[in-house]
Formats: C-alpha cells, sequence, structure tokens
C-alpha cells in the first residue's frame, strides 16, 4: 500500500469514540493519537522544535511551540501557542504550560496526517463579533 493510500486510511478512520472534551473544545488525546500513528507506521516519528536550549519561540510575553510529525517518510510540521484552557495565550507560560502545549501539536500534528483531521473542521472560522458592538454600529 502506497503513502496516498495510508493517509487516506488515516483521513476516513472514524475516531469519534475517543474525541475528548474541554468546555466547547473536542480533541483527540496525544497519548491516543500517537499510538495510532504508531500502527499506521512503525517508523513513526516526532521531533520538537528547539530554539537554542529551549522548546519553544518567545513572542513577546507569550510563546509558540512547533512539532513535526513524519509517518509513511512525510514530515509534516505543526505549531501552536502556549495556551490555557480557553484558548489565550498564556503570558509567561511556565514549564508545565509548555509541556502541555507541545503535547498538543503532537495531537494536531498526527492530524495533518489525517487521522481525526475533521475534528479541526470550522477552527479557523473568525470569531464572531459581541453582541453589543454590532448593536453599536447599528445605532
Amino acid at each position: 500500500m502506497n503513502s496516498t493510500n495510508k493517509h487516506l486510511d488515516l483521513l476516513t478512520k472514524n475516531v469519534n469514540e475517543h474525541i475528548e472534551k474541554k468546555g466547547n473544545l473536542s480533541y483527540l488525546s496525544w497519548s491516543w493519537a500517537w499510538s495510532e500513528a504508531l500502527k499506521a507506521d512503525e517508523n513513526a516519528t516526532f521531533e520538537v522544535k528547539m530554539f537554542g536550549d529551549l522548546p519553544y519561540c518567545s513572542i513577546g510575553q507569550t510563546c509558540m511551540v512547533w512539532v513535526t510529525v513524519t509517518l509513511f517518510g512525510k514530515p509534516l510540521m505543526c505549531q501552536l501557542p502556549v495556551m490555557d484552557n480557553r484558548n489565550k495565550a498564556i503570558p509567561n507560560p511556565d514549564a508545565f504550560d509548555v509541556n502541555k502545549a507541545i503535547m498538543r501539536c503532537l495531537a494536531k500534528a498526527v492530524a495533518l496526517h489525517g487521522l481525526g483531521l475533521y475534528i479541526y473542521a470550522g477552527e479557523d472560522l473568525p470569531e464572531p463579533e459581541p453582541v453589543q458592538s454590532i448593536r453599536q454600529e447599528q445605532e
């Protein structure tokens, strides 16, 4: 089976029983996603991008992490801000926050290969304007 078919297998895999929820967010746990990646490709690897001695890049008081997952010989990189449970960037994150972001980024990088990718559909939609500002514009 070629790599396109293997990616198609991941794209069409139903992961609904493994979706976890936190607030209004749906996600796959990094451990389940990574175990599925290893089942699909025993040569799967992931790498955390380092910035000197740090596994993150500072942007003002916040930071971003990058993870590359290689499946079927194809590396795909994903980046993610270090965020709280409301998906807001954390100012001055600690090591635990950075570690959680790396593992979330790992799960999303696996999704770039197809596994559970549909969970993230609509994630890039703009946030709706607050009702108050819309009303003010109409007056």
